[in-house]
């Protein structure tokens, strides 16, 4: 089967698919070398931190969100078409993958601010802390119950959660929130005590953009119809070069760049006078 198809769409036939794309406009080339500098500048900061004994739990999820930025970052630049971060036999345009990319970066940014860089009382952090783990136990905990796991791993979720829960309890941060809040908390429902648009305002971005761009990504994210609806319209979802594909992947760029940079000043600000061992 694979031969045949191999001999019904020849690479060259796909060459030739791929020549219908134009060449790119000079503003598309420069947030694609925008891009590609911000990313490298990324990668050598992590790398300039590494080693570093972290004096506090913020510092090290500092550390480890802002590499996990820079390899979700490395990946986008990697498919950008007209990248120089791979060789390719054919520039595939494919704004929706990017898109899909772009948020988990901006969702990455938002819990490195929340976590790592925002200024709040010990109690408040204390409390964001634990409201994560509990999330976190509780999700790992309906994942083993999918899978039909071990009883004894299920058990051991259960009285981890027990276990945060006494800890947000004793907590006078949480303690001093609505009780509708502290029973959904208390639940493992949310990861964070406050809504994801109210973080991205603090973070930089303002409440109507991040509403707009959460539900332009989502709509590819999860496939739903507006991306797909109306495909011949921009000529986009085929592979190749489009006005629309160009549109819609720099604002994807550009807004990764921008992601990235702040959160590059926020850990040289989180980490300065601090040194290797």
């Amino acid at each position: 089967m694979i031969k045949y198809i191999k001999n019904i769409f020849s690479w060259g036939g796909i060459f030739k698919h791929a020549e219908q794309s134009t060449i790119p406009s000079n503003q598309y080339m420069e947030r694609v070398d925008m891009i590609d500098n911000v990313v490298r500048e990324c990668m050598h900061v992590s790398q300039r931190y590494a080693g570093i004994s972290s004096p506090s739990t913020k510092h090290f999820y500092a550390s480890a969100l802002f590499t996990l930025l820079c390899s979700r970052a490395a990946t986008l630049a990697i498919i950008t078409p007209h990248t120089p971060w791979a060789q390719k036999i054919i520039e595939h345009w494919d704004y929706a993958s990017i898109a899909s990319l772009t948020r988990t970066i901006l969702e990455i940014r938002l819990a490195f601010f929340y976590l790592c860089v925002e200024d709040c009382s010990e109690e408040e952090w204390e409390c964001r802390w634990n409201v994560l783990n509990l999330h976190d136990c509780r999700s790992r905990r309906r994942l083993f119950e999918d899978m039909q796991s071990n009883h004894d791993d299920i058990r051991g979720f259960e009285q981890q959660a027990t276990e945060l829960q006494t800890r947000l309890e004793r907590n006078t941060f949480f303690m001093s929130l609505p009780d509708k809040q502290k029973k959904k908390y208390l639940k493992g429902e949310s990861a964070y005590i406050l809504p994801l648009e109210e973080i991205s305002d603090k973070a930089g971005i303002d409440r109507k953009t991040f509403r707009w761009m959460n539900r332009f990504f989502s709509n590819h994210v999860h496939a739903l119809p507006v991306s797909f609806y109306r495909m011949m319209d921009g000529e986009r979802g085929r592979g190749i070069h489009s006005q629309t594909e160009e549109i819609y992947i720099s604002m994807c760029l550009s807004l990764t760049g921008s992601l990235l940079t702040a959160s590059r000043d926020e850990l040289h600000e989180l980490f300065k006078g601090l040194k290797k061992e």
